[in-house]
């Protein structure tokens, strides 16, 4: 099936009234928690995925799509306009947005920011049709040999992205692991840490751990934290510019050094927008076509920041959708929409379930335009969603995911697991431990248990498959240098 077909295919799907209005309440969604202090797009998907148990898949991934790319768009608003940034993505649009919009030109840096991001999704959405059909029929090439490495090495990478938290990091992707192996084992039949409760027979269920973990855990911070004191005096000047939406054309190669390196980093796991952002940003600097000092109002700053920061959602969804591994929380929690129904992402999506594989494309498509027009509309009612008292944002969360929880299941197990994970992930925000890492490795922990059995039982417990199989030993090979290449920087003499 070629791209034209692809796109064709994914249209139609979109075209039923369930997936029409998911992605309007999406995109909505999206934009206002972008704006919302101290909400992000992790905790509201974590809050919405029980909701999505009654919906079609494609609707379910529209809505939480649409607030995964929404939120990327939002939180360029009170970077520029209350020097807040609304993601750690937007920090780097905070830099030259703030003075812009000191100097009386907010619409322009409002209008910057919007199409260069615009700009990232649509070509991050066609990058993703691009390359998904190559990578998936690579990874029908994998056997189970070749899956347990590309989980260890998305875990390594994983933890080297926390940098100075790597052991902690590894220690909750190891948790995370753990708990993927409770319940009944499929080999033996035989309980696996089930303490003799009936209600962990079918295993930990990631939709109330994720609840628990981002939506609880986070709405506890939020009630308890003090209401931050920001300059909010240049929310009334939020608006567009018609000229400004078409001056980030005006510096092309800024525009592709964000767009190249969006796309690319966005594969890999747990990396993100954030670091994207920040070498598109200082990579923008040379070279830049407008002579204003980079952090005092320069355009290519914010061009470079949000194309960058827009076309990592493409990225993202590469490795979910070929080869079915997670490359952050978000789309670990979004992952959990292919798992509540039932559908295995991975290369046998490209031929089972070709609907859906389309109708991901075309939905970035579709969302980056509804939004871009839904900010025309109302960036200016947008902006004052910032006086809103973050306290108040975390009894409303707490509140849903309460409901969302028992809702799951219609059972108070799921509430209890939600609450226990809840408080555990609030702890964890107290003294600095990542929590991202535990969804990750609960998510794939089914996967790397099965992969490994499969392996080890074909070679009589031998671990030779990882060495002799190319592809296996290419991945080995880069594990060993992500453990090993920081310990020789340290032993390496300074020049």
């Amino acid at each position: 099936m070629g791209l034209l077909d692809t796109f064709a295919q994914g249209f139609a799907a979109l075209a039923t009234w369930p997936v029409v209005f998911s992605l309007l309440a999406g995109a909505a969604l999206g934009l206002m928690v972008g704006v919302l202090p101290g909400v992000g797009p992790a905790v509201t998907i974590a809050v919405l995925l029980p909701f999505t148990y009654g919906m079609p898949p494609l609707a379910g991934l529209s809505l939480l799509l649409g607030v995964y790319c929404g939120a990327f768009y939002g939180g360029a608003v009170t970077s520029i306009l209350i020097r807040t940034p609304g993601e750690a993505s937007s920090i780097m649009t905070m830099f030259d947005g703030w003075p812009m919009a000191q100097k009386g030109q907010a619409h322009r840096a409002l209008s910057l920011a919007f199409m260069s991001a615009f700009i990232g999704g649509l070509v991050s959405a066609l990058m993703l049709a691009i390359a998904a059909k190559p990578m998936s029929l690579l990874a029908a090439r994998f056997g189970a040999p070749e899956t347990v490495m590309a989980i260890v090495l998305a875990a390594l990478c994983v933890g080297r992205a926390y940098q100075r938290q790597f052991a902690a990091a590894m220690m909750m992707m190891g948790l995370g692991f753990f708990l993927a192996t409770v319940g009944i084992d499929p080999n033996s039949n035989e309980q696996r840490y089930t303490f003799g409760l009936t209600a962990l027979l079918s295993g930990i269920p990631l939709v109330p751990v994720a609840v628990g973990l981002f939506g609880m855990a986070q709405a506890l911070v939020m009630v308890s934290s003090p209401p931050k004191l920001v300059d909010k005096s240049l929310v009334g000047d939020a608006g567009l510019s018609a000229r400004a939406f078409f001056e980030p054309f005006k510096y092309p190669r800024t525009l592709l050094k964000g767009l190249t390196l969006g796309t690319a980093i966005g594969v890999l796991p747990a990396v993100g927008a954030a670091l994207s952002t920040s070498l598109a940003y200082f990579w923008a600097q040379r070279g830049a076509k407008d002579k204003t000092p980079f952090g005092q109002g320069n355009p290519e700053g914010i061009v470079a920041a949000e194309s960058a920061n827009n076309s990592n959602s493409g990225g993202a969804m590469i490795t979910v959708l070929t080869l079915g591994i997670p490359g952050d929380a978000i789309t670990a929690i979004i992952m959990g929409v292919f798992v509540v129904h039932g559908i295995v992402p991975g290369p046998s999506l490209f031929v089972e379930r070709p609907e859906i594989v389309g109708g991901v494309f075309a939905a970035l498509v579709v969302l980056n335009i509804l939004i871009l027009l839904m900010l025309v509309l109302s960036v200016k009612g947008l902006a004052k969603l910032a006086y809103v008292d973050a306290r108040l944002l975390g009894l409303g969360i707490l509140a849903l995911s309460l409901v969302g929880a028992f809702s799951a299941a219609n059972s108070m197990t799921y509430v209890w697991i939600a609450l226990a994970f809840g408080i555990f992930g609030f702890g964890c925000a107290r003294v600095g431990i990542p929590t991202i890492p535990l969804i990750l490795g609960m998510v794939m922990g089914d996967t790397l248990e099965s992969s490994l059995r499969q392996a080890l039982g074909r070679s009589d417990g031998s671990f030779m498959p990882f060495v002799e199989r190319p592809m296996a030993a290419v991945m080995l090979a880069a594990a060993v240098l992500i453990v090993l290449w920081p310990l020789f920087m340290k032993r390496k003499p300074a020049a």
